[in-house]
């Protein structure tokens, strides 16, 4: 099924986020998000396959699951158009259960490679992630009251979803302080440009997103353009420096 139908937009979001716009087959893993050119936006050219199809008559078709998690994250998988057609021609192949290990087996690869990256990102990284980020606008001010993670996550309601990326850039709490300390010596507002462009973007996103899908949209606006599966683990790193510090989602 197309991006072109209406589906829930939160849920397209974790999605997306939590396959780190590849397409979920491991032998494939094709990149479906378009990058940014001048004259056009980003566009998502994957497929969501439904797990369960999503007509009666559909491949995989089970009357007995939940009307209203048809159209959900947890009955999706993405896909790249060439392996969505794939999937809906063999669906005794590509069983439910089968998609969903494939989906499972993505998303925990997705993790473990950020996971492991965290750990070789360097000022390098985290200076091309910074820069992508910063605005040009400065505010003065800020709340750098710090509260306990885990407080804040039950706060903006996050559950495993994002909880998994916030432990792994934690990590990097203290070399993202560094850093910014270090970019402070040469240029004294880029701190501020820095979450200014995290702010901006999030007063943007929380008119129309909460919880597991806000912090999945931040997340995917801090790596957003980056080929590098490193510098996407920098980006994830100042997103979570700044969300641990207060300068975004609630307190």
């Amino acid at each position: 099924m197309s991006e072109s139908r209406k589906y829930p937009s939160a849920d397209v979001k974790i999605l997306y986020a939590k396959s780190a716009g590849l397409c979920s087959f491991a032998n494939c893993r094709r990149k479906v998000v378009l990058p940014d050119s001048p004259d056009d936006k980003s566009k998502q050219a994957g497929k969501i396959a439904h797990i369960v199809a999503h007509s009666p008559d559909g491949p995989r078709a089970d009357e007995s699951y939940p009307k209203d998690k048809l159209d959900s994250y947890e009955n999706w998988v993405l896909l790249c158009p060439w392996c969505h057609d794939i999937v809906d021609a063999q669906p005794l192949l590509y069983t439910t259960d089968h998609l969903r290990e494939i989906k499972r087996f993505h998303e925990v690869w997705v993790e473990g490679a950020i996971d492991k990256a965290m750990s070789d990102v360097t000022f390098a990284e985290l200076e091309i992630a910074a820069k992508a980020i910063a605005s040009g606008a400065h505010y003065a001010g800020g709340d750098f009251t710090v509260i306990p993670p885990e407080e804040k996550i039950k706060k903006n309601s996050l559950t495993s979803i994002s909880i998994g990326h916030i432990i792994t850039g934690l990590s990097k709490s203290t070399e993202v302080e560094r850093f910014l300390s270090s970019m402070a010596l040469l240029d004294s507002e880029f701190p501020e440009r820095l979450k200014d462009g995290f702010k901006h973007r999030y007063l943007e996103l929380r008119q129309v997103s909460a919880g597991d899908a806000l912090f999945m949209e931040m997340f995917s606006f801090a790596t957003k353009g980056f080929k590098g599966i490193t510098e996407s683990a920098a980006g994830l790193a100042i997103l979570v420096h700044l969300f641990h510090l207060c300068e975004i989602f609630e307190k």
